[in-house]
C-alpha cells in the first residue's frame, strides 16, 4: 500500500492536497493536507486522516511547520492505525 498526494484543483485551494491510498491498482481517498487561514490573517499547515474510519481525533489530525512536516506526521498516524489488527466481521 502506497500513500501519495494529489493536488487539488481549485481556486482558493492554493496549496492543498488530498492524500490517496493505493492498493492492487485501486486509489482511495483517505486525507488531506494544506494550508489552513485562521483568525487574523494567520495560516497553519494542517493534516488529518479525514475518511469514515473510527479514529480518536487527537491521532487523525493535526499541525505541522510546512508540508513535508504534515507528510511525515500524516505517515505516522496512518503507520499507527493501519498497524491495529481488524476483526472479520
Amino acid at each position: 500500500m502506497d500513500l501519495y498526494l494529489r493536488k487539488v484543483l481549485h481556486p482558493q485551494a492554493v496549496d492543498n492536497y488530498r492524500v490517496l491510498l493505493k492498493d492492487d491498482g485501486i486509489e482511495v481517498e483517505v486525507g488531506s493536507i494544506g494550508i489552513q487561514h485562521g483568525s487574523g490573517a494567520t495560516e497553519h499547515w494542517t493534516w488529518a486522516i479525514d475518511t469514515v474510519i473510527p479514529m480518536r481525533e487527537g491521532d487523525a489530525q493535526g499541525r505541522g511547520k510546512d508540508r513535508k512536516d504534515c507528510m511525515w506526521r500524516f505517515r505516522a498516524a496512518w503507520d499507527k492505525f493501519s498497524a491495529y489488527p481488524r476483526s472479520a466481521d
